[in-house]
């Protein structure tokens, strides 16, 4: 996993001065890392296209063009005049060089975005986005440096759309909202002169890796079925939703599964048992799915006084109950004792729950802030808020999970996630850890089954199919 921070202006002026190093050595090495990436994207000979601004995301760019000239055939389009000292000294120093300035956008093999940084408060102005799409529809290669023009909370209109952005010595927040998932591209990190380790700082907002992903693997033989846990999960008004979860956490470890029903359903695969109520020798709880608000209030109710890890999902974050639920089980820490609780809510349950614990509305903007104030309301409870980036949160730490793709837009989708985090919890995983491995395998699982089918076909019963082969990435 890697570190991400919500602005790394601070991490330069703590390179500058634990390390020395200048902001002209700085900018220097993240035009390095451009010319390096480009290099790895396209031959020497290219034509190569850099929009550049006034700050010192143009200077980059102007030192980029330095960097280039000779080796490609470099034009550099001057959206702002230079403003900052650097962007000033990189300007005068790119025209020495072969450079071409040029008025007009022209076809191109790669155009580097140096024109706004994360620094944008406002609206991207209209001469600017204007050329910017200009730029995109002359070239086959789109890359933004640190991060693409127009992509900020405060902008809702155009954004450079890049196949490949460098974020200059870490990863930016900004480039893990939902909205940057259609903008950002490939997530590249540039050094600046210092290895990750002296660069950066502890972050509690870390980025998931396909490679943190920890199978739930049978290592020893001498085992039963009841070594790896029961699952029972509640079921209601719309019983496909837990029989998804129900194979989902078969697939996925879980040694014994039931649906808690009141009325015996037809139809389901054998290999799930139906019990009118809780198991004695149950080790997790899954509910919510497809259960029905009011079935969710009693249900709830009923398992205040549990211990039991739980994943709760969909219907029970519209009814009051989940409130007192919070509380019972945040009465029941000890030093020795957390009862293991992940809520799995998409954003619009979520506006819900935030409501109902009296934390006010939900702002899609203000993401993590509506985690964290709920999170450290409730710092017993880990909370994975669904979207096209999943964010994870337990008390003040962060995970983000960018590894999901539009396949899993699918109706059940979700209910698989609930029975994998929902297996990992029955064969004794904490909670946090749960949650981000079952995010993990519920994502890696959507990139499996693409690479034989089309991203419209993907199916819940198909994505369970392919958890199956997680072991071979």
């Amino acid at each position: 996993m890697k570190n991400v921070y919500q602005s790394t202006t601070f991490l330069d002026k703590r390179a500058r001065e634990k390390y020395h190093l200048s902001s002209e050595i700085l900018m220097e090495n993240a035009a390095a890392s451009l010319e390096y990436l480009i290099s790895s994207l396209t031959h020497k000979g290219s034509v190569v296209t850099i929009l550049c601004g006034g700050g010192d995301n143009g200077g980059d760019g102007y030192s980029l063009a330095r960097r280039l000239s000779g080796d490609y055939h470099v034009r550099v389009m001057q959206l702002k005049e230079p403003k900052t000292t650097l962007c000033k000294q990189t300007y005068e120093q790119a025209r020495e060089c072969d450079i071409k300035f040029i008025k007009k956008i022209l076809p191109c093999d790669v155009v580097v975005d140096c024109v706004v940084g994360s620094g944008l408060k406002g609206q991207l102005e209209k001469a600017l986005s204007d050329t910017l799409a200009l730029a995109q529809n002359a070239a086959r290669i789109h890359i933004a440096c640190d991060i693409p023009s127009g992509l900020s909370e405060y902008n809702e209109g155009f954004v450079f759309k890049a196949h490949h952005t460098l974020c200059m010595g870490a990863i930016q927040l900004a480039c893990l909202s939902d909205r940057a998932k259609d903008f950002v591209g490939k997530l590249h990190v540039g050094k600046l002169g210092l290895s990750p380790k002296c660069y950066e700082i502890h972050s509690n907002i870390k980025m998931l890796e396909d490679t943190d992903l920890s199978l739930p693997l049978r290592l020893k033989q001498n085992t039963h079925k009841g070594d790896y846990g029961h699952l029972a999960i509640f079921s209601g008004e719309k019983s496909g939703a837990s029989i998804i979860s129900a194979q989902s956490a078969l697939h996925f470890g879980a040694g014994l599964v039931s649906l808690i029903t009141k009325e015996p359903l037809s139809h389901i695969p054998f290999e799930i048992m139906q019990e009118h109520n809780l198991p004695p020798k149950s080790t997790a709880i899954a509910l919510g799915m497809g259960l029905g608000v009011q079935q969710a209030a009693q249900s709830l109710e009923s398992l205040c006084e549990s211990t039991l890890p739980c994943v709760l999902d969909a219907d029970v974050f519209h009814t009051p109950v989940i409130k007192t639920f919070l509380e019972e089980s945040l009465k029941q820490q000890r030093l020795d004792f957390t009862r293991e609780i992940v809520l799995t809510p998409h954003p619009k349950e979520f506006a819900s729950l935030l409501q109902l614990c009296d934390l006010g509305e939900y702002s899609a903007n203000k993401r993590l802030d509506c985690m964290l104030a709920f999170t450290q309301k409730y710092p017993h409870t880990t909370l994975l808020l669904k979207g096209a980036n999943v964010f994870i949160a337990k008390g003040e730490r962060v995970y983000i999970n960018p590894l999901g793709n539009n396949a899993l837009a699918k109706g059940g989708s979700g209910d698989v996630l609930s029975g994998l985090i929902g297996a990992l919890l029955a064969q004794g995983y904490d909670a946090l850890c749960a949650a981000i491995q079952g995010s993990l395998a519920h994502t890696l699982a959507g990139k499996v089954a693409l690479k034989s089918r089309a991203s419209y076909a993907l199916t819940p019963l198909t994505l369970i199919k392919s958890l199956q082969n997680l072991h071979t990435l």
